[in-house]
């Protein structure tokens, strides 16, 4: 794992608790996070986007975090991420687990949707892939869809 860069609090590098709703947040994966996310951070830092609002999940310690199965907080926890595993195609929960497996990051920030160009903008500006966009019933993919294999696979 990466070391947290020092722009973000280690309190929400592998945040504690399960999110069960990614609404309203973009989120993106990063191939080299010791080099990139510091440069992702100060730039929607930049944009005005709250330091608050800014999430990173890194390698086994993110895929636990982020609970995909929602085995590790009981049936509710199980149920939704079942609902979510049909709700968006392409088994998009299984790339992000086999990305944080294979050392890449997910970037999570909360943002308004008349925002969510803007910071999809940011991460492909640094090498960004399978930038997502979750609203309230909905998912928008912000990018190229082909972009879904993992750095190892590269």
């Amino acid at each position: 794992m990466f070391d947290a860069p020092t722009s973000v609090p280690a309190e929400q590098i592998n945040p504690e608790g399960f999110r069960a709703s990614p609404n309203g947040h973009v989120y993106g994966l990063i191939a080299d996070p010791e080099c990139t996310v510091p440069a992702v951070t100060a730039d929607l830092l930049s944009q005005r986007i709250p330091l608050d609002g800014i999430h990173i999940y890194c390698s086994s310690e993110g895929v636990d975090a982020l609970d995909l199965t929602g085995s590790r907080h009981g049936l509710r926890a199980r149920i939704t991420r079942m609902i979510q595993s049909f709700a968006y195609e392409d088994g998009h929960l299984h790339v992000i687990e086999r990305a944080l497996e294979a050392g890449e990051a997910l970037v999570g920030v909360a943002v308004d949707g008349d925002r969510k160009g803007d910071v999809a903008k940011i991460l492909h500006r640094h090498g960004g892939h399978d930038v997502v966009y979750y609203g309230n019933f909905t998912w928008q993919r912000l990018g190229p869809r082909d972009q879904t294999q993992t750095k190892e696979e590269r």
